[in-house]
């Protein structure tokens, strides 16, 4: 494990191999690859554009159902390259509650500038500091464990013993320095290299791109578990799936 350093902290790296599969809730997959539209026709990139996938295709129904009332579709992206991310992963000593502390490499997104982005960003998701992403661009991510998420997820699995039953074995739980235990959720922006600035997309602009989609699902199609059979191979270093052929 890779580790870098940020004031008087040691932070831990991990690559994300290339061929990793990625599971997302798809509202709008342009603005996944491309960033949030705009009214004048552009598309907003900021440094700290987050992109949440999960290592397979039912941790986010699960997880969300409360909260998700705007897609029925989950899309299967994987990565185009290695990435490295934040570990906030055992062993170490930080995790995705660390925004809530005073290290300064790690915050509330609601805490740094929304730049051209039309809504403010969210209060429980995690960003990284300005001078961490001016040190660090190759840095693209964070691995974490969301709380509620991972209590919601464990509450749907008890309340639906013959879903758990078909895709159980497709879910796996890590655990972070709380002991908190639950699927491991990674936070991607979606550039090969972060940008410092905000970056305006214009349509037909040519962008390097961490990943990409390669097939979208209804949520309850069995044809998701005939992919998971057929295409998904369990990488244990990471808790994702690598991508089969």
């Amino acid at each position: 494990m890779e580790e870098v350093t940020y004031r008087n902290s040691k932070i831990q790296v991990k690559t994300i191999p290339k061929g990793t599969l990625l599971f997302r809730l798809t509202k709008n997959i342009k603005n996944d690859l491309r960033g949030v539209g705009l009214d004048d026709g552009t598309r907003c990139v900021t440094p700290n554009f987050n992109v949440f996938f999960y290592p397979d295709p039912f941790t986010g129904l699960l997880s969300l159902k409360k909260w998700n009332t705007e897609t029925d579709t989950v899309t299967v992206f994987i990565l185009k390259k290695d990435v490295k991310v934040l570990w906030f992963l055992k062993p170490s000593k930080y995790n995705r509650n660390t925004k809530n502390t005073r290290r300064r490499f790690v915050t509330r997104c609601n805490r740094v500038d929304k730049g051209c982005m039309p809504r403010p960003l969210k209060a429980y998701d995690p960003c990284l500091s300005k001078t961490m992403i001016e040190k660090y661009p190759d840095i693209v991510g964070i691995i974490s464990i969301a709380l509620r998420d991972a209590d919601e997820l464990k509450t749907s699995l008890k309340q639906n013993p013959r879903k758990t039953r078909k895709v159980g074995k497709y879910i796996h739980f890590a655990k972070d320095n709380r002991d908190a235990d639950g699927v491991p959720e990674i936070a991607l922006h979606p550039f090969v290299k972060r940008p410092s600035k905000d970056v305006i997309v214009h349509k037909g602009d040519e962008l390097e791109i961490n990943y990409k989609p390669i097939a979208t699902f209804d949520l309850n199609s069995p044809k998701l578990i005939s992919f998971m059979e057929d295409h998904a191979v369990y990488n244990p270093d990471t808790f994702y799936y690598m991508y089969k052929p």
